[in-house]
């Protein structure tokens, strides 16, 4: 049976050395406000969840996000075919991406490719502890690269902007620094910007990420 869900912008999982600490986000690292998605969220976690005998909640807390760390592409793309398989949590981090990118002028395409990264990267669990040397958030920016602090990096809406290259700090390149990424394929755009050990491993979410801002982006407001 379900439990009951909460709507909250953002669920942090914090990976401490010597073992794992799921925590729940402070205010200040919880996404902007947007309109509840239409989509009942929660659907393809629950069967996740089932499969690897964990209780299916339908939202991510620690061995759920350390599952899906762990689980092959070719699980992860049954597990997650439509906005309703991500996680209430993990959803509105979704809204918020597209929310950042349509305050900041960014064309739908752009929108795409930041939703695939973050799929990738993360699943859009926004990750407070480092995971992969120190990576953070839904995009595992990393502050020794020039990403940011580690508050702004797992601030979700600053997150997005530092990806799409709006953010008004940071050294490193965004979307719309990489010159002609309007042509690129949109798998090699986000290796453009994450420069990423796995380079082809983004161009498996394209559909779902268009599927995700087709649904999601009528009902989802600019978020300056």
């Amino acid at each position: 049976m379900r439990t009951s869900r909460t709507r909250t912008a953002t669920v942090a999982v914090a990976l401490a050395a010597v073992g794992t600490l799921f925590a729940m986000p402070t205010a200040a690292h919880a996404a902007a406000p947007s309109p509840v998605s239409t989509a009942a969220p929660g659907q393809g976690l629950e069967r996740f969840q089932e499969r690897h005998g964990l209780p299916s909640t339908g939202e991510v807390d620690r061995r759920t996000a350390e599952a899906l760390r762990q689980a092959p592409d070719s699980e992860l793309r049954q597990t997650f075919r439509t906005a309703a398989d991500l996680g209430p949590e993990e959803l509105a981090n979704a809204r918020t991406v597209i929310g950042v990118g349509k305050g900041a002028g960014i064309p739908e395409q752009g929108q795409v490719i930041a939703l695939m990264t973050a799929m990738q990267e993360s699943k859009f669990v926004n990750y407070l502890t480092p995971v992969d040397h120190d990576s953070l958030g839904i995009f595992q920016q990393r502050p020794s690269m020039g990403w940011g602090t580690p508050e702004q990096i797992t601030d979700v809406p600053t997150s997005s902007k530092s990806f799409y290259g709006v953010a008004p700090f940071g050294s490193n390149p965004g979307l719309i620094q990489i010159q002609g990424w309007e042509t690129m394929a949109p798998g090699d755009v986000c290796q453009a910007v994450q420069r990423s050990a796995y380079p082809d491993r983004y161009a498996q979410w394209e559909q779902f990420a268009r599927d995700l801002l087709a649904r999601e982006s009528p009902t989802v407001p600019p978020i300056p």
